[in-house]
């Protein structure tokens, strides 16, 4: 379900529960059932998302060595080109304008950060995993 329609569809629901029941207790079953439901079919949705992309991408004992080598080595290699590049138009200053070296540099960010900044980040002393935690706790 989509996550923006959400509070809106249970505050109409919830009117429209105020309206056809007017005892309060059953309006209040009613929302509550109906909140239930909801949250049935998000998991079911999310379950079904989980297996198509088991289906789509593999499991990943079942895939052969050479694409499982070729999937982890994509970014990697990626990574490496970008800051190649970028050290052959520092050496090269000639060879690349500064258009392009400012464009390799902000790739090199992009990918340093990716694999990076996590880390940095962590050692800064803002974890966002753990601050999703925390935030999961709350709700």
């Amino acid at each position: 379900m989509n996550p923006l329609l959400i509070g809106p569809l249970f505050e109409l629901a919830g009117k429209a529960f105020d309206k056809v029941f007017p005892d309060p207790e059953m309006a209040a079953q009613a929302k509550r059932e109906f909140a239930h439901q909801a949250q049935t079919l998000d998991q079911a949705e999310l379950d079904s998302f989980r297996d198509f992309m088991l289906a789509y991408e593999g499991a990943g004992d079942k895939v052969n060595p050479f694409i499982q080598t070729l999937r982890g080595s994509v970014r990697p290699v990626i990574t490496y080109g970008l800051v190649g590049l970028y050290g052959f138009g520092f050496a090269n200053p000639s060879a690349v304008d500064a258009a392009m070296m400012e464009m390799l540099f902000q790739l090199n960010l992009i990918s340093l950060g990716f694999w990076y900044g996590e880390r940095a980040l962590k050692n800064l002393g803002l974890d966002l995993g753990k601050r999703g935690e925390l935030r999961g706790q709350r709700d």
